[in-house]
């Protein structure tokens, strides 16, 4: 995985130089600007059409999940126009088509769950592993507070303490 986020950027300028030399200089760079000039409006777009749906929903009472996947998936594709490219460009086509979005989350999911196991684990470990002198409510348990007494090995055990059950709501 690190070696394709070092060789992506690369990926993206040769796929740039590969169209300039089957075609003209002027195609790539134009491509480019398109490009980005797509994605702006998009962006715009999906940025205002997840406003009115978030109204709608607001005004209805309910939030549908489903509504916001096109929306998202939206202002993905006009993300990923914006990163200069034929790379890019092709994968937020295949956002924008819903079936192959599909293949994509599932993609994604697969391949993402081992690693998500795989931090998880590390995560416990590395809680186990520091100890009990961590930092208050670094872990999100539950805080007991209370009082303590000193006692004497030698002292008589005391008796437990009466609560007046007429107090309780």
């Amino acid at each position: 995985m690190k070696w394709l986020l070092f060789f992506y950027p690369w990926l993206e300028l040769w796929s740039l130089v590969e169209l300039g030399s089957q075609t003209s200089v002027a195609t790539p760079l134009l491509w480019v600007l398109a490009a980005i000039a797509l994605g702006i409006a998009m962006i715009r777009f999906a940025g205002n059409q997840t406003l009115a749906h978030l109204q709608s929903a607001q005004r209805e009472g309910a939030l549908r999940e489903h509504l916001l996947v096109g929306d998202v998936a939206l202002l993905v594709s006009g993300l990923l126009l914006i990163i200069p490219g034929l790379i890019s460009d092709a994968v937020a086509v295949m956002v924008l088509i819903a079936p192959l979005r599909a293949l994509l989350v599932r993609l994604l999911i697969a391949n993402a769950a081992p690693s998500a196991r795989y931090r998880d684990d590390q995560a416990h470990q590395r809680d186990f592993q520091q100890g009990p002198h961590r930092a208050p409510g670094s872990n999100g348990g539950v805080t007991l507070e209370g009082e303590y007494q000193p006692v004497s090995p030698d002292a008589e055990p005391l008796a437990p303490l009466e609560h007046d059950q007429t107090d309780r709501r």
